[in-house]
């Protein structure tokens, strides 16, 4: 993947986080996972089980936004550094022909 298309996904995961709606869509699963859990008896140990990986399932999803977003900020640091030195290649460049 080129850093373009790096830089273009972690824009993407940022739209996707400050999202209202899937802001929304993840405070009600939260919410429907405490209630759940809090509903499930306490002898129902897989029922347990299951609702503990939901939650953790769930904050890796946002993890993996997060990263995204993270891993797009460097390839736009990475894009303006090799520009930045293409520039400064290019002056040089110049300096000598002139």
């Amino acid at each position: 993947m080129t850093p373009q298309q790096t830089q273009q996904r972690g824009i993407e995961a940022q739209r996707v986080l400050d999202s209202p709606v899937f802001h929304d869509a993840m405070t009600m699963l939260d919410a429907q996972i405490v209630q759940q859990w809090k509903a499930c008896p306490v002898t129902d140990r897989d029922g347990q089980m299951l609702l503990l990986q939901l939650a953790k399932v769930k904050a890796k999803f946002e993890a993996v936004l997060v990263g995204l977003i993270e891993t797009g900020k460097f390839a736009t640091h990475q894009i303006n550094l090799d520009a930045e030195r293409n520039e400064s290649k290019a002056r040089q460049f110049v300096r000598r022909v002139l």
